[in-house]
C-alpha cells in the first residue's frame, strides 16, 4: 500500500500514514466506545473481574478489571444482574457482574 505525501518529511509522514491505517484494519474490530460527556462514573470492586461480551458467565471474556479502576455505567442487564461498562483505563466496554459495580 502507498500513499501520495508531500512536504517535509514525507517518507516519515507516508510510514506514520500506513501504520495508522495498519492499526485500524488490524485493531479496528476490537477498539471500544469511548468515554461519553454524561457517563456516570463508578469503580470495580475486585481484582481480575472479567468484562464480557454479553450478560452472562458463558460470554466471551473481552478483558478484566481490577480494585479502583474507573467505569462509565452504560446499561443495566433486564434481569439487573450485569452493568455494561466502559473500563476508562484499558478502553474495553463489556458486562460486568453486577456485585463488583460500585457507584
Amino acid at each position: 500500500m502507498t500513499f501520495a505525501v508531500r512536504g517535509k518529511n514525507t517518507r516519515k509522514r507516508a510510514f506514520a500514514l500506513t501504520g495508522l491505517v495498519l492499526a485500524a484494519a488490524i485493531g479496528g474490530a476490537t477498539l471500544s466506545t469511548p468515554a461519553y460527556a454524561d457517563d456516570v462514573y463508578g469503580h470495580c470492586t475486585g481484582d481480575g473481574v472479567r468484562i464480557r461480551s454479553t450478560p452472562s458467565t458463558s460470554g466471551a471474556v473481552l478483558g478484566l478489571c481490577y480494585t479502583g479502576e474507573r467505569l462509565a455505567h452504560r446499561d443495566v442487564s433486564s434481569d439487573g444482574q450485569w452493568d455494561k461498562v466502559y473500563d476508562v483505563d484499558s478502553g474495553v466496554s463489556g458486562w460486568i457482574s453486577h456485585g463488583y459495580f460500585s457507584w
